[in-house]
């Protein structure tokens, strides 16, 4: 039976893949197992030429089992 833990993350980009990618692919690099993604909150800034969105993206992963010796 797997455990699973979940972590919080926010990234930005210019479109909301973009932002969701970007915390998913971050997380990726430190972390083994990741399972499941949920974007948990969608923001955005108007700047001169274009938006920004901001995403807060909850992401889940497999907590491996270690004996210690």
């Amino acid at each position: 039976m797997a455990v699973e833990k979940s972590i919080d993350l926010s990234a930005t980009g210019s479109t909301i893949d973009e932002a969701v990618s970007q915390a998913i692919h971050r997380a990726s690099l430190t972390i083994q197992g990741l399972t499941t993604f949920e974007v948990r909150s969608i923001q955005g800034t108007v700047q001169e030429g274009g938006v920004d969105y901001k995403v807060l993206v909850r992401v889940w992963f497999v907590v491996k089992e270690r004996v210690h010796e």
